[in-house]
């Protein structure tokens, strides 16, 4: 062979070599990852470590209000358990084909195992798993540590217990805020924010899993088996609330006494909800289809969003517009001889049977003095009463982020009796608390309003933030008015009716009221609505609550003493400074 052509040949065989290390070298750096994850892919199986694959819900600090307990739940791989098994003299063979009487075996083991849970009813999950392909099924949850015991005595392949990150607590924190599921595998949100937010909600993906390698035969690879996988870098969707978890947790602790009732916190400048609670709660992972069948105490109800009479915090109201329209002055005098009398046939009566005897207005505010209210109401009229109902937005049922609830109403029928019910919050006005507390926002922001939020943002599977348009605030009433409303909201606390609400470490401000239902007792006693609505500190207000109870003695009893005690737990959080 001629030199020339021997140099060629060698030539041609190094450029194939070149060329196949180049194309090694390109899966092995370039493409090796992706090509790793692929393989991994074909050769695992993977289950979701969570109850629901959704979108978290989180608080305004980012901590989640959801999926924050775990607990042991018991899962199954269908086509990897339902394997004929044959032994030989050293070990056991795993046969290829799938067989009935294997998933009948493992479902009485496991039942036997589990004691509460039926063979027939595993039988049928694992033969719905294994005919629409899934490769897993949970088989149940919330195990306890013999029932663990029990099964992992089995030693079944096709079987594991992992742990389950349960997306709603047991004792209902945020129930009526988060609303709940569906039943069954494609579960939807039926209420609250999971309902409004569904669409951004299932936009997810699992961030945890347990992964198992399986060989050829397609069974998990003992040493191999069952490994956590965290998927930190995928976007996840998520709902973003203005509720602070910590002050949440404040008030569902502080309001476990209450059997029916509702607190809302609400910041004063921001307008933003940052806890609000109804009682009673649920618990969403109950079986709530028969509590609603049989539910008489309207459990799934917000009361915090639903319509109440008011009782005398509607004073706060009547005292702006009065003061505002310069119909009274705080050192106006005024008489109370335990009634106010409209005719022969008509009267209503002070909570204060004997009366006040003679009371300047400051002090017919402090003390909730039915007849002085009563006279400033009738002389400020029907129509400018009404027209500041309107203006202070008292009536607006918008909840930003939320949804707009039921509408409130201020309703007054012709004649100063009716009017007279309706300067005490009773016949005719119907408010929800968190509108109580958005006009107590108002008057401790010196007179500005804005409507309540309760979302923050949203951030879709693609990690695109969407926020609420700004809205700007509105003086609704002149800062000098607030200010002299702010001024006797404070005497009620140091000096009237509201003394149970007062702090030691700083001043608050606040209305009690008692407002009557019209329903009886079986004693024949009526039933009465009893509240507190405050702020503090008095002197920088930051945080205004409204705190009512269905039920009650009167407000200075049963709802002025959870505020107090909310307010200090508070304070235990939050720099006053």
């Amino acid at each position: 062979m001629r030199p020339h052509r021997l140099f060629i040949l060698m030539f041609a065989f190094l450029l194939v070599f070149l060329s196949l290390l180049a194309r090694f070298a390109y899966f092995q750096v370039v493409k090796g990852q992706d090509i790793a994850r692929e393989a991994i892919a074909m050769r695992s199986k993977q289950i979701d470590l969570r109850e629901y694959q959704r979108g978290e819900i989180l608080d305004r600090n980012l901590l989640p209000l959801t999926s924050t307990e775990n607990s042991n739940a018991l899962y199954c791989f269908p086509e990897e358990a339902g394997k004929l098994k044959t032994k030989t003299v050293s070990s056991y063979v795993y046969q290829s084909e799938f067989s009935n009487d294997a998933m009948k075996d493992i479902s009485i083991k496991l039942s036997q195992a589990l004691e509460n849970k039926d063979d027939k009813e595993i039988l049928q999950s694992l033969n719905y798993a294994e005919k629409n392909g899934a490769a897993f099924v949970r088989i149940a949850e919330d195990l306890t540590s013999e029932q663990i015991n029990r099964v992992n005595s089995l030693n079944q392949s096709g079987i594991v217990i992992a742990p389950l990150s349960k997306r709603y607590r047991q004792d209902g924190f945020c129930s009526h805020i988060l609303g709940y599921l569906s039943q069954g595998v494609n579960s939807e949100g039926q209420a609250g924010i999971e309902k409004l937010y569904e669409d951004i909600l299932r936009q997810n993906s699992p961030s945890q899993s347990l992964t198992s390698v399986i060989d050829a035969r397609g069974i998990a690879i003992q040493g191999l088996m069952y490994k956590v996988r965290q998927q930190e870098n995928e976007q996840r969707s998520a709902v973003v609330l203005t509720i602070d978890k910590r002050l949440q947790e404040i008030v569902e602790n502080k309001s476990k006494n209450i059997k029916k009732g509702a607190i809302v916190v609400m910041d004063v400048q921001s307008k933003e909800v940052l806890a609000m609670a109804s009682r009673p709660a649920f618990n969403p992972n109950d079986d709530l289809a028969n509590l609603i069948k049989n539910d008489k105490e309207s459990t799934l109800s917000n009361r915090a969003l639903s319509k109440y009479h008011p009782g005398s915090l509607i004073k706060i109201l009547l005292a702006a517009a009065a003061l505002e329209e310069k119909k009274v002055s705080l050192d106006d005098e005024f008489y109370c001889n335990g009634q106010y009398v409209f005719n022969d046939a008509v009267a209503i009566p002070c909570w204060k049977e004997a009366g006040h005897g003679k009371i300047d207005f400051a002090a017919g505010f402090a003390l909730s003095c039915n007849p002085t209210f009563i006279k400033v109401g009738l002389e400020l009229g029907k129509q400018s009463l009404l027209e500041y109902v309107e203006k202070m937005h008292l009536t607006d049922g918008r909840l930003l982020g939320y949804t707009n609830y039921l509408e409130s109403y201020v309703k007054i029928e012709p004649g100063e009796p009716a009017l007279g019910n309706a300067c005490l919050g009773q016949e005719g006005v119907m408010i929800t608390p968190l509108q109580m507390t958005s006009l107590l926002a108002t008057i401790a922001d010196d007179g500005k309003w804005a409507p309540p939020s309760l979302l923050c943002y949203t951030i879709d599977s693609k990690g695109k933030k969407q926020e609420l348009p700004a809205i700007a605030k509105e003086q609704v009433i002149k800062q000098e008015t607030a200010k002299a409303v702010q001024y006797l909201m404070e005497m009620v606390v140091s000096d009237g009716t509201g003394k149970t609400a007062a702090l030691k470490e700083i001043k608050a401000a606040g209305k009690t009221a008692t407002s009557q239902t019209g329903n009886l007792r079986e004693n024949g006693q009526e039933i009465l609505d009893t509240w507190f609505g405050g702020y503090f500190p008095a002197d920088n207000p930051r945080w205004a609550i409204v705190v009512m109870v269905e039920g009650g003695q009167s407000g200075a009893q049963d709802a002025a003493p959870v505020f107090k005690d909310i307010a200090q737990a508070m304070l235990q959080y939050f720099s006053i400074n």
